[in-house]
Formats: structure tokens, C-alpha cells, sequence
């Protein structure tokens, strides 16, 4: 498959992590190919994700050790197949919308709660009430983090292969655009994304100059941002999902949820502060460099 389709089905592959492109992403292919000819709708994917994560979480919670380790993070499996598997569906049955891509935001969002709040009963065993605050404060701290990195590859997408998103339609008042509260959520996302990822409006004015003057020059335009970008975009790879996912079932196997909140809060923190700033080097690389693949038309 070339590099432009899998843009445009929305899996670049050279940001993609080495884990989706070996093992979540066939998977969720698959089970979308399984599911289209039925009724069921990405929507109640997304919500099968929630009850995959729910079903992990109890697991944590129930389970004796080692085995909780195991089935667990088994079941977290499950929810990043799932996961994978609404957007493969919504694209394959000409469903894609800005208010699922919502939809399976906010499925997400519920399905680390749920988590979050299992392993906090964990260590409340052993931390007591601590445990809830570091359970929050490692959620908050997931969060920001998911956001810039999500946020980023989102970005890099739309730059580099013309693939909208969330931002676009909500921004540019489309007619499919998130309404209600889907909309008000939505915009809650880009708030936040706002502020932990900062648009650098110089870069986006020169990209659009580019790109407003069509053929070669876009082109051009394109492949030097994701030439460019690239390099950020896998300084961010830490802070998607699937490392959390390792993460927390190698802490519970070590016996505690604490390794992996402590992990959470400072090692990926530390992480999602490097990245920033890999992205402000690389961003500016592109606004000094894009002026000069050939001149702007004039007005």
C-alpha cells in the first residue's frame, strides 16, 4: 500500500508506532472487515472499546496476581483493536464524520476513567486516600499529554497529506461539524490543545501561501513539512496509548499501580516537555526554509 492511500485512510506509516503497524492495526482491520456487512455502527465500537477497557479494569481489581497482570492487559489489547477498529469501519462504509471522530474521543476519555479509577482502588489498599490524588493527578497528566501528541499527528496530516480534522470542521463552521454537546466537547479539545500545543501562526501562513499556489510548489510544500516534521512527531511516540499500556501491565505484574502513576506523572511529563521543544525547532526549520522553494506569487 503506498504511503499517500495510507494517508489518506489515515495511517501514515512513518509516524505510525511499530506496535499498530505489526500487530493493533491488522487486527483492527480485520475485525472491521468482519463487522461491516452488519448493522453495527463505529459509534457502538467505540462503546465496545469502553466495555473492553472496563472489562481490564476489572480484572486489576479482581483477579489474583499474576493472572490479573495477564488478563488485564489482554483486555487493554482488546480496547486498542477496537479502538483502531470504529475509524477502519467508519471508512470503509462511508461513515467518517467530525462527530464520530468526537464521539470516539470522549469513548476514550471514558475508558481511562474507568481504568484509572480501578487501579486507584488498588493502591488504596496500601496508600489509602493518596492513592485517588496520584490516580487524578496521573490521569490529569495523561490527558495534556494525549492531547499534544494526538493534536500533533492530526496537524501533521492535514500539512502534509491535506487530511482534515476536528480543527477544520469546527473552525470553518462545516456543515457536518459537531453539534450540541458533541460540539461544545469538541471544542473543549481544541482548547486545551490550544494551550499544550501551541498553532505557530507564521508556519501555518507559510504553508498556506505554498499550498494556495497549487502543483509543483504544494506539492513541494507537503513533502518538505513531513521530511520535516517527522522527526517531532516520533519524539512525541512516547506519549501515545500503547507505552501506557505496556506500562501499566508491567507495573502490575511488578505487584503496584504506583510505578506506572509515578511513570505517568514525571517520566512522560518529561517526555511531552523534550518533544515541545523538538516541535518549536522543527517548526522553525520550516518557516525559514519554505519561503525558498520558490518565489510567492505576487498580489
Amino acid at each position: 500500500m503506498s504511503t499517500a492511500v495510507e494517508a489518506q485512510e489515515g495511517k501514515p506509516q512513518e509516524i505510525e508506532l511499530w506496535s499498530n503497524r505489526i500487530l493493533i492495526h491488522p487486527l483492527s482491520r480485520r475485525v472491521a472487515g468482519l463487522l461491516a456487512p452488519t448493522p453495527v455502527t463505529p459509534n457502538a465500537v467505540s462503546c465496545m472499546g469502553v466495555a473492553a477497557s472496563a472489562a481490564g479494569a476489572f480484572c486489576y481489581v479482581a483477579l489474583p496476581w499474576p493472572a490479573a497482570a495477564a488478563a488485564g492487559f489482554a483486555c487493554q489489547l482488546a480496547w486498542h483493536v477496537l479502538d483502531g477498529a470504529d475509524g477502519e469501519l467508519a471508512r470503509r462504509t462511508g461513515r467518517s464524520s467530525p462527530s464520530g471522530e468526537v464521539v470516539d474521543g470522549v469513548c476514550d476519555y471514558l475508558a481511562q476513567v474507568v481504568l484509572y479509577s480501578a487501579l486507584a482502588l488498588i493502591l488504596s489498599r496500601t496508600f489509602g486516600p493518596w492513592a485517588w490524588a496520584l490516580a487524578a493527578a496521573s490521569g490529569a497528566a495523561r490527558a495534556v499529554q494525549a492531547n499534544s501528541y494526538e493534536s500533533r499527528r492530526r496537524t501533521y496530516q492535514f500539512w502534509g497529506y491535506g487530511r482534515g480534522w476536528l480543527r477544520q470542521s469546527l473552525g470553518g463552521g462545516a456543515r457536518e461539524a459537531p453539534r450540541g454537546w458533541l460540539g461544545v466537547l469538541g471544542r473543549a479539545y481544541l482548547a486545551v490543545s490550544d494551550r499544550v500545543t501551541p498553532p505557530n501562526p507564521q508556519l501555518d501562513a507559510a504553508m498556506r501561501r505554498r499550498l494556495d499556489q497549487g502543483g509543483t510548489v504544494a506539492a513541494q510544500a507537503r513533502a518538505l513539512y513531513r521530511g520535516v516534521q517527522v522527526r517531532a512527531i516520533v519524539a512525541a511516540a512516547p506519549l501515545a496509548s500503547n507505552l501506557r499500556t505496556m506500562a501499566i501491565g508491567a507495573s502490575m505484574l511488578a505487584g503496584s499501580p504506583l510505578y506506572f502513576f509515578l511513570f505517568e506523572i514525571f517520566g512522560l511529563t518529561g517526555v511531552l516537555l523534550w518533544s515541545l521543544r523538538v516541535q518549536a525547532c522543527a517548526d522553525a526549520a520550516l518557516v525559514e526554509t519554505l519561503p525558498g522553494l520558490e518565489p510567492a506569487t505576487s498580489s
